[in-house]
């Protein structure tokens, strides 16, 4: 059995369709082309910290790999990591995430032959621009948080564009957001950004692919747009694991932020996701 195609609701199918859609795409989809999720990052950079000059004393160390074990933690040992990094971690994320990028998989070419009017990712790396660039033979559109200016141009005139909501891999000297404490400077340097990032939310309807609701960076993004789900918006829609959801949980998401949840079975290294995207693809191009 693959996934159902009558789990995809109608209304989420015209919002493409009549080019009201947006896209989230979260750290799954790079995983599954070959990148660390949040515990492999956070480890990634323990080692380097480990390999630095200026090396540590042995108790924080330590330290930093009892709270990696701690999914709540992960925030507190981001923001201590990245400070003790400094230049380190910016370069260790071009490396990583820009110049030994992996290959796009099946899911980022797909996804970038959908109707959107945008995409937004919290992710680093390259993968959708590289994916963008097989499909339509040119460059695509690429913002972060730094140029709300130009987001709000393209959305006023309907070009499509993908925004590094997090930052980008290829900008990191620009800064790239992993702490609490980076958002709470977004909020007092980049105001434009917060309307941008508003008006998205308010005036299209945004399928989130690649996510789980646990991730810090997606609860980051939403909790820094949170007043935006109040009110007469659009509905948002999340492609999530039926593993990680239960009806309560569905329902508080749906009240809170608006976002109502699709199930798909996690079996099968996740084959549901692919199923579901190359589906939908083709409801939403017919």
């Amino acid at each position: 059995m693959g996934f159902d195609s009558g789990k995809i609701p109608i209304d989420l199918i015209d919002s493409f369709k009549q080019g009201k859609g947006g896209l989230f795409v979260g750290a799954g989809l790079s995983q599954s082309a070959g990148l660390p999720n949040w515990e492999g990052l956070l480890n990634d950079l323990i080692t380097l910290a480990e390999k630095v000059s200026y090396k540590p004393n042995k108790e924080f160390i330590d330290s930093c790999r009892e709270l990696v074990k701690q999914p709540s933690k992960y925030l507190i040992l981001a923001q201590e990591l990245k400070d003790f990094l400094q230049d380190s971690f910016r370069k260790y994320i071009i490396e990583k995430y820009s110049d030994k990028c992996p290959p796009p998989t099946d899911n980022h070419i797909a996804v970038i032959k959908f109707p959107y009017q945008f995409i937004i990712t919290t992710n680093y790396d390259t993968l959708l621009e590289n994916a963008y660039v097989k499909v339509h033979g040119k460059q695509a559109k690429v913002h972060s948080f730094k140029d709300s200016p130009d987001i709000a141009y393209d959305l006023w005139n309907g070009r499509p564009f993908i925004l590094k909501a997090h930052g980008d891999a290829n900008k990191a000297q620009q800064g790239v957001i992993l702490t609490e404490n980076d958002y709470r400077q977004i909020l007092f340097q980049e105001k434009g950004y917060q309307s941008i990032l508003q008006s998205l939310f308010t005036t299209k309807t945004v399928l989130f692919l690649g996510s789980s609701l646990s991730d810090p960076e997606l609860k980051l993004l939403l909790s820094f747009i949170h007043s935006s789900f109040h009110g007469g918006g659009p509905s948002h829609y999340a492609l999530i694991s039926e593993e990680e959801m239960n009806s309560v949980e569905a329902e508080s998401w749906r009240k809170n932020f608006n976002i109502q949840i699709i199930p798909y079975s996690p079996a099968s290294g996740h084959k549901e996701v692919s199923e579901f995207i190359n589906e939908f693809g083709k409801l939403v191009a017919s």
